[in-house]
This record gives structure tokens, C-alpha cells and sequence, in this order.
């Protein structure tokens, strides 16, 4: 079981998806176990090269409490990923994505401009989608989500919806995306698993496919939650708030 998980789903989706995919087919170990047995099968390689330690370390404390901070930020769909329409008009595609930093679970959507009123365009989708009051929204300095270093009299849209929802407005300080490290390690993580494998011919077949590999992520386990996905985190949080 565990060499067909492998064969099937390792190449494109790592360790985590293979496990997901034993599981489907009736593997009923943790994910700890599963990478034993695979280690001890011979499946698992030789040790990866240690990484240099970072002069500063970056690691914040992580929350406890859904909700408390979700990091948001935008990412521009390769144009090497567009076909047909999109990619004969000149198209360029934007993925907006929110994570939860207690659970990690995410929401995302596509939208054809990087404008402010499609950040608060997803902001309302992402209330709806949440199943817990949001206390802080985090974002860069991008003009999507604030005017601040380019008018000190007008608001960004999104301020100002963020201002009567009473949720505050966290901006990371300039040209320091590490403070917004989860979400942009998400972004790295839908360019391995979705975008090195997908096309898109317009944004609506774009949101058809970001449905179905946001189910598969918020499902996936994760080393960071000790092997459980972000959904059975956020489960286990809801039933003990």
C-alpha cells in the first residue's frame, strides 16, 4: 500500500501526499508511522544536506486561537500557465490567498485585476468562508490592501471595510516578506503542487481548479501540526473553544 501511494501521488505531491493517498486506499497508521515504515523499507533515500543556520531567527510564536491573525497576499498566476483566450489576449491572472496562522487552513480565489476592490471583493467571500471571527488581518504594503505610502488623505477600500467590520489592519514593515512567511510559504507550496502542473484558459477555470487543490491543501497534513491537516486542527479548536 504504501508503494503504490508512493508511485502514485510522490512525484508530484512529496511525502505528505502520498500519505494522503494511502489513507484513501484504507492505510489507517499516522504519518509518522507512514514515513518509518517507508524508511525502514528503504523508500526514503539518504539524509538531505543541512541547511546553514539563519544569522536571525525568524520564527514567531505561534497562536493559539483561530482567527486571532490571518496573513493575506496575492499572487500572480505564471504566464506560463495560461492557454487559449488568456494567453492570446494578454491576460494576467491573480490568486489571492488568506491563512489562518493558529490552523493554517486557507481560503483562495482568482481575480483578473490586482486592484483594492477585489482584495475587499475576497475579504467578503472570506468572512463566508471562515467558520470564526477574524480578530487581525495582516498584509504587505501592496496598493491592493493600503494607501499608505502614497496618500495621506485618501483609504484604501480595504482599510476602510476592515475599519467597520472592527478587525485591525496589521502591515509588515516595508521589503520584509518573512513577517508574512506563512502565507508566502503557502504560495511556494501551490506553485510546487498546482501551477508546475496546470493551464488556465480563462479565470473562471482558474477558480474551477483553485477549488479542488484548496480542499486537497486545507487536507493535507503538515509537520509544522505534528501530522495532523489543517482542517483537524481547526476542528479540534472549534470543539474546545
Amino acid at each position: 500500500m504504501i508503494r503504490k501511494a508512493l508511485d502514485k501521488s510522490f512525484f508530484r505531491y512529496g511525502w505528505e501526499g502520498a500519505y494522503m493517498t494511502a489513507k484513501a486506499a484504507g492505510y489507517t497508521r499516522s504519518y509518522s508511522g507512514f514515513l518509518y515504515a517507508a524508511r525502514r523499507m528503504g523508500l526514503c533515500g539518504g539524509k538531505a544536506e543541512q541547511k546553514p543556520a539563519r544569522k536571525h531567527d525568524r520564527r514567531y510564536p505561534e497562536l493559539s486561537v483561530p482567527g486571532e491573525k490571518v496573513q493575506i497576499d496575492v499572487k500572480e498566476v505564471p504566464y506560463c500557465c495560461l492557454k487559449g483566450a488568456a494567453k492570446r489576449d494578454g491576460k494576467h491572472l491573480y490568486q489571492w490567498t488568506a491563512i489562518d496562522e493558529c490552523t493554517r487552513v486557507r481560503f483562495v480565489y482568482g481575480f483578473e485585476e490586482h486592484t483594492p476592490e477585489n482584495t475587499v471583493k475576497f475579504f467578503k467571500m472570506l468572512q463566508k468562508a471562515f467558520p470564526f471571527k477574524i480578530e487581525t488581518i495582516q498584509t504587505d504594503n501592496g496598493t491592493e490592501f493600503t494607501y499608505k505610502y502614497i496618500s495621506d488623505t485618501e483609504k484604501n477600500p480595504f482599510d476602510v471595510i476592515l475599519e467597520e467590520a472592527g478587525i485591525q489592519h496589521k502591515l509588515i514593515p516595508p521589503r520584509t516578506p518573512w513577517h508574512n512567511g506563512k502565507v508566502e510559504r503557502s504560495h511556494r507550496n501551490d506553485q510546487g503542487y498546482f501551477y508546475d502542473w496546470e493551464k488556465f484558459s480563462d479565470v473562471k477555470e482558474l477558480n474551477e481548479k483553485l477549488k479542488v487543490h484548496l480542499a486537497w491543501s486545507n487536507r493535507k497534513p503538515m509537520r509544522t501540526l505534528g501530522g495532523k491537516s489543517p482542517l483537524e486542527l481547526l476542528q479540534e479548536k472549534l470543539a474546545t473553544a
